[in-house]
């Protein structure tokens, strides 16, 4: 079914029932991007959703440099004599990899760059040289360049992954990489904090993470589809790349070590995060703390009250953006039931009409997007209503978003069981031994299914959904993207 529809000729689809073309549909009626680029996996960046990105850009940006995390920028350009420092890594990469042809369409042993490690390491290997260069933490916001072959959805899975940033930190000691790990950890609950998500924090499996690291902590949001979207990860290198890189430092007793390392990164995938998990049939839902538009003032007349309400509208406003991010909608040529359509789709946290009656007895009236109740404000108190109102908007998204996440986790006792749990869309919930042979067999029950990640804390102990062996490993069992 179909319902509303918009420019450019499209049909805002109904979003839990279906998501994948509902949420096609809504970046592009929204304004956050444009994906008729003409190549295939690449995108523009439209003003609004750029601008919910730079958002958000600007608190990591803020928070990494209060805990002296420092920005560097690295060349786009790996030469492949870097890649072939590691060839784990580049034999994962390669085949993804964007070659460089040089002039005259000549080859030029480049690749555009997939991941930061190939281009920042061997950096490190000439700056990091005594204990007292230590600890070295830096980051870059960048694009990444992977040639996907996969089915690609814009944002979630492209062949340019924007808007991007990469901690990389060296240490002299592996006790000093884990308190590095615990640090991430708290900056990336901020991050989530403020677009108001609730993501599910794993351990991944083994196999999964960086030959020769010591582990990984990866986050994921599940999202309307019952899939789950893979969203940051903090990755303990231990020595695998120092080794590889050959970064080392002499200590205070005159000895070459090897340095210890961490990674983590994430980037525009937050926003789709923010997309799907707090949007609805009407349109998305963008959190106040991550909103370039705040409040939207609608005026409402006819042509006796005309001039009255606009210029008290606009004085509203002036006053407004004092303190909020607030736009005001003048268009002549639009109904205000139009103007409620356009705005609620693009998810504006507050709207405030304000007509005739509302000029009359000093009074705004007050919508909120999240749940749709409108009050009446007295001007006077308007500052510190909205305020209040703004706030409980982030706290109430943040909040339905840690039960849906909850409420969709089911434990699964058999392979039967994960499969119901799976059509329902959910998330299951198992004791898997840890063997590689059970998480192949997991991953046969289901196309797109995956263990995707273990319990950060140890359990009681219980039996391998699988095998029966004794275990107190608890997986998340989901169909990923």
């Amino acid at each position: 079914m179909e319902k509303r529809e918009g420019k450019e000729g499209l049909s805002l689809k109904y979003r839990k029932s279906q998501f994948s073309e509902w949420y096609n549909q809504i970046l592009q009626l929204a304004g956050i991007i444009d994906k008729r680029y003409g190549s295939k996996s690449f995108f523009v960046w439209m003003n609004y959703g750029y601008e919910i990105m730079l958002n958000i850009k600007r608190y990591w940006d803020k928070l990494f440099r209060d805990v002296g995390i420092k920005e560097m920028y690295f060349p786009l350009f790996v030469p492949i004599k870097y890649c072939e420092k590691n060839l784990d890594w580049w034999e994962g990469f390669k085949d993804q990899a964007f070659w460089v042809k040089g002039a005259g369409e000549k080859d030029w042993d480049h690749i555009l760059r997939p991941t930061g490690e190939p281009a920042m390491y061997p950096m490190f290997s000439i700056w990091i040289r005594s204990y007292n260069d230590l600890p070295f933490r830096i980051y870059e916001n960048v694009s990444s360049f992977r040639y996907e072959t996969k089915h690609t959805r814009p944002i979630i899975r492209d062949r340019e992954i924007t808007l991007w940033h990469e901690i990389h930190t060296a240490h002299a000691t592996k006790d000093d990489a884990e308190k590095e790990v615990k640090l991430h950890v708290k900056l990336y609950d901020m991050i989530w904090k403020k677009c108001a998500l609730y993501p599910l924090r794993v351990n991944k499996p083994k196999w999964e993470i960086f030959p020769g690291a010591v582990g990984a902590i990866e986050y994921y949001n599940l999202m309307p589809s019952g899939k789950v979207l893979e969203n940051g990860s903090i990755n303990n290198l231990g020595q695998a790349y120092s080794k590889k890189f050959d970064i080392k430092f002499i200590d205070k007793d005159g000895k070459k070590k090897y340095v210890w390392q961490v990674c983590t990164g994430n980037g525009a995938r937050l926003l789709a995060a923010v997309i799907g998990v707090h949007g609805d049939d009407k349109g998305l839902i963008i959190p106040p703390e991550i909103a370039p538009i705040q409040i939207i003032v609608i005026p409402i007349y006819n042509n006796d009250t005309k001039r009255k309400v606009i210029d008290k509208a606009k004085k509203m406003w002036r006053k407004l953006s004092k303190k909020f991010n607030v736009e005001i909608d003048l268009r002549d040529d639009v109904t205000p039931g139009s103007k409620f359509y356009d705005w609620e789709l693009r998810g504006v946290p507050l709207r405030i009409e304000l007509g005739p009656k509302e000029v009359e007895n000093k009074k705004l009236t007050v919508v909120r997007r999240d749940t749709g109740e409108k009050f009446m404000v007295k001007e006077a108190d308007t500052f510190k209503k909205l305020e209040k109102t703004l706030s409980d908007i982030q706290d109430n998204l943040l909040k339905r978003a840690k039960e849906m996440l909850e409420s969709s986790i089911k434990t699964a006792k058999n392979e039967k069981e994960i499969k119901t749990v799976l059509d329902k869309k959910c998330i299951a919930k198992v004791y898997w031994c840890g063997s590689g042979e059970c998480w192949d067999k997991i991953k046969a029950i289901d196309e797109g299914a995956e263990l995707f990640g273990t319990d950060l804390k140890k359990t009681n102990y219980g039996k391998c959904v699988i095998c029966n062996k004794k275990t107190d490993i608890i997986g998340y069992v989901a169909n990923t993207y």
